[in-house]
């Protein structure tokens, strides 16, 4: 943590971890989010908030720190509370970091379920679903001819990219 004073309890720690992610200070992050899990577990005598834990894990994993332990953390809280969209936001988050998009998209589609207008989510999914339409719309998108055919329309797509004159 830094030189300033230390956080008096556990909500604290946790808003601060969230100005640290803010700023993209994620030791910082992760270090007050350590700290939110420990002051409440000192506190309540129980299991830390997921909500805690799942931050700790992205921000663990956004500092490249323990990237793999992060994402085990956000997977557990999302185990164990598996009603709050905000952790199926990270964890989707952190299995694109690492390039697992599959399950980075059916983590981000649960917290759809869960809060349907979910700003991140959403803002998530359009940045990295680029997919195009299939080319034949009455055949499943992993048919053979789906899949030649929409390779063939991303190569003339990339040439006539290349090839288009540029406005000056």
């Amino acid at each position: 943590m830094s030189a300033i004073a230390p956080p008096e309890n556990h909500a604290e720690a946790y808003k601060r971890g969230l100005a640290c992610l803010e700023r993209k200070t994620y030791q910082e992050a992760a270090s007050y989010f350590q700290a939110a899990i420990d002051l409440e577990r000192t506190v309540t005598q129980k299991s830390a908030n997921m909500r805690y834990l799942s931050f700790l894990g992205l921000s663990l994993n956004l500092a490249q720190v323990r990237s793999d332990e992060g994402l085990l953390m956000c997977e557990q809280a999302a185990k164990r509370d598996f009603f709050d969209a905000e952790i199926f936001c990270t964890l989707g988050i952190v299995y694109l970091r690492h390039r697992q998009r599959g399950p980075a998209f059916q983590a981000f589609k649960q917290g759809l379920v869960l809060r349907p207008r979910h700003r991140r989510i959403m803002d998530e999914m359009d940045r990295y679903d680029r997919r195009s339409t299939p080319v034949f719309g009455f055949l499943r998108r992993d048919h053979p001819m789906n899949v030649l055919a929409g390779r063939i329309r991303a190569r003339y797509r990339n040439l006539v990219e290349r090839f288009a004159p540029t406005e000056a």
